[in-house]
């Protein structure tokens, strides 16, 4: 009986000890899982407090660059990438590393939000060509009136082409808007693919009804009138990288063109852009790249008017 019992009560005292030891385990485990987690919570909210920072700081400087701009090129009457002020500088911002910051003018394409005249629905003459050619160009010319009754201000077809209650009958707001018409417009057919052209390289919604011809692309400048004939658009590109043209007079002085010329792009071109970009990269005293901002503002009421993270 003694043995039994001795035998029990070591057997008892193994069983205490295994439970011991596995509590002691689960314990130990638990710590670990807590601090793992805790250390993970401590991690997410400094990165969202970066992240919260980094945008306030965005919008500090995005704001101070709006007004230090205005004054600055105020006495301009144009607007060129080849000017100072639209050189990438540096802002170095302690224990937020270095900022790096460009002004790019735009007002460099098709104006969406200037297509029409005052009654917002008849197509600016100097505009007609313009429009078509471009759908000629994207290949899509059945989407020339379409596009057109999608973004006026009435609920009558165009001849040749169709109304729908879902059509927004005013101007975009963001191009994006276009894909509204889904089974017309895709991704693909606004931004374009490869190496085919889209949308939005012809158009914007960023202009006062003028393109910037020291800004605009090739592709835009070659279907303006007097521009879509003789190479002249090409020269203008040219020209305006070693010196920016200033008005009418700099351009009558190019080999092609002309008086007739300056009278065909009267109502269409010019040479000073309303809404400018402001991109904003943030840099890591390690040298990475942080966060990216594209900012874009209206210059003539000094607002923004897109801010988005890149």
């Amino acid at each position: 009986m003694r043995l039994n019992a001795l035998s029990f009560s070591r057997k008892r005292t193994g069983f205490v000890l295994v439970s011991v030891l596995m509590l002691g385990v689960m314990l130990i485990s638990c710590a670990t899982a807590f601090s793992w987690f805790a250390r993970m919570q401590v991690r997410g909210i400094g990165s969202e407090l970066q992240t919260l920072t980094n945008r306030t700081m965005s919008h500090v400087l995005a704001n101070a660059i709006i007004n230090v701009f205005s004054e600055v090129s105020s006495r301009s009457s144009y607007d060129s990438p080849t000017q100072r002020w639209f050189q990438p500088f540096v802002f170095n911002v302690p224990d937020m590393g270095i900022w790096v910051v460009q002004i790019v003018p735009l007002d460099d394409k098709i104006p969406l939000r200037n297509l029409f005249l005052p009654d917002g629905n008849t197509l600016r003459r100097e505009m007609t060509d313009v429009w078509r050619d471009m759908w000629d160009k994207l290949q899509h010319r059945e989407l020339e009136h379409v596009t057109l009754d999608f973004m006026d201000r009435n609920d009558k077809p165009r001849v040749g082409s169709v109304e729908y209650d879902y059509f927004l009958n005013r101007p975009p707001y963001d191009i994006s808007e276009l894909l509204i018409l889904s089974n017309d417009i895709t991704p693909d057919m606004l931004n374009g693919s490869g190496t085919l052209l889209g949308i939005s390289d012809y158009c914007t919604v960023y202009s006062d009804g003028k393109i910037n011809l020291n800004v605009a692309p090739l592709h835009v400048m070659e279907l303006l009138p007097g521009l879509d004939t003789g190479g002249l658009a090409e020269r203008i590109v040219r020209t305006r990288m070693e010196e920016p043209l200033t008005g009418m007079n700099d351009l009558q002085r190019l080999p092609g063109a002309s008086g007739r010329t300056s009278t065909l792009l009267m109502n269409i071109a010019g040479f000073k852009s309303r809404y400018l970009e402001i991109k904003l990269e943030q840099v890591s005293g390690d040298g990475d790249s942080g966060s990216s901002y594209r900012v874009v503002f209206d210059r003539n009421s000094k607002q923004i008017v897109k801010w988005e993270e890149i």
